[in-house]
Order: C-alpha cells, then sequence, then structure tokens
C-alpha cells in the first residue's frame, strides 16, 4: 500500500473541502507534487466519490463526507 499517496489524498480532500474548489497548481504547491500527481490523486479521490473534478480543478462532495 502506498502510504504516502494515500496521506497525500487525504490532504488533498482536506484542503478541497476547506476551500470548496481547489485548482490543480494550488494544489500542487500545497502537497509538494506535481500536477500530474495531483491529476492522478484527483482521479483515485473522484473514483471514490469523495470530490468532482472540474477542469483543472476539484470540488468536493458533501455526501462522500
Amino acid at each position: 500500500m502506498d502510504r504516502s499517496g494515500e496521506e497525500r489524498r487525504r490532504r488533498i480532500l482536506d484542503l478541497v473541502r476547506a476551500h470548496g474548489r481547489c485548482d490543480v497548481v494550488t494544489i500542487a504547491a500545497h502537497t509538494d507534487v506535481v500536477v500530474e500527481t495531483v491529476r492522478r490523486d484527483l482521479r483515485v479521490l473522484e473514483e471514490r466519490g469523495l470530490i468532482r473534478r472540474a477542469h483543472g480543478a476539484a470540488e468536493p462532495i458533501e455526501s462522500g463526507m
């Protein structure tokens, strides 16, 4: 299991929930990873029903809490 990936995705989810909508560049800056990694993480979080991806950004899905 990729523990650091799970921790990073948890941080991303917290960030998106706190701000309501975050762009991938902002998320990358807060997590100290490249934009491509953020996009992969957002795909995972969307598949889990926790966020909704939008063009270059992510939004929280409250029912996923």
